[in-house]
């Protein structure tokens, strides 16, 4: 049996971090919205006995026990008791990585989701999401992939309602930033701007750009601006065009920028010849 499915990218609209476990895990309050950018997977169910095999069109992408779609599989066959069997998978990778857009989890949520269904259901959502946590923080909301408020390490969803209509700019820059580092440099932060959560949902349920756009900020953001050359020469130039607000998605280093319909299409044009080097993406809310 083959299975082929989408397995598609998230950007944040907006990111507050909100304090910090013992465990080092820090609390998060952020809404996190899928797009139409996605990677594509093919699953081969063999129905024997066996292990993972996993192939992608990347050379820089590991296909060990380090991937994280291997971390999944296993967890899945300890968590259910159910004996692995063979899987032939290949993975086409369009979502950049070290970008901040979930293209890892994403794949992870979605595989666990094929997983659970092929095997007939043993695992609920609640227990899905409690397996995968702590794989990959961004997995429990692809295995929602709807709007959602987030809480907690990234495990607490409520979905949210959004009626925008706008188109969704994505660029990735030739580099790409650590998460470990914006967490560590958070505790540097002085005078941080907080987004505005009620209202970026209450912009979003009313289709209200404006009220969106007014109310994003991104703890991870500022806190990687303070000692990420790179990133603060990127932001500058980005902003230097003042074609429209870019914005940095989750910890980075992809910016994205919400664009009225009408106007997209020219916007998408001319960053595409201006950002030499750069992956640019005309996207939608999916």
């Amino acid at each position: 049996m083959i299975k082929k499915i989408k397995s598609n990218a998230k950007i944040n609209i907006g990111l507050n971090i909100k304090g910090k476990l013992s465990n080092g895990y820090h609390l998060l309050d952020m809404v996190m919205v899928p797009i139409n950018l996605c990677d594509e997977i093919e699953i081969e169910f063999t129905g024997e006995p066996g292990t993972l095999l996993i192939r992608t069109n990347r050379d820089d992408i590991p296909t060990g026990k380090e991937n994280i779609l291997y971390k999944v599989y296993e967890s899945f066959y300890n968590k259910t008791g159910i004996p692995s069997q063979k899987i032939n998978l290949y993975l086409e990778k369009n979502i950049p990585h070290q970008a901040g857009l979930g293209g890892g989890s994403s794949n992870g949520g979605f595989f666990l989701k094929e997983l659970n269904l092929y095997h007939g259901n043993p695992l609920s959502l609640e227990e899905m999401i409690n397996m995968s946590k702590g794989i990959g923080a961004d997995i429990p909301f692809f295995l929602v992939n709807k709007t959602c408020r987030i809480n907690g390490i990234g495990e607490k969803l409520q979905i949210e309602e959004n009626n925008l209509q706008c188109d969704i700019l994505v660029i990735k820059p030739p580099f790409g930033v650590s998460t470990k580092e914006a967490y560590k440099n958070f505790s540097k932060l002085k005078n941080k701007k907080d987004a505005n959560i009620e209202k970026i949902l209450d912009g979003l349920k009313e289709n209200k750009l404006s009220d969106v756009l007014n109310n994003i900020e991104n703890h991870l953001e500022q806190a990687l601006l303070i000692e990420n050359e790179d990133l603060r020469l990127f932001k500058n130039f980005l902003d230097s065009l003042e074609l429209t607000d870019f914005f940095m998605s989750g910890s980075g280093s992809a910016y994205f920028s919400l664009v009225e319909k009408k106007n997209s299409h020219e916007v998408y044009s001319n960053l595409k010849g201006l950002l030499e080097g750069c992956e640019v993406y005309l996207c939608s809310f999916s």
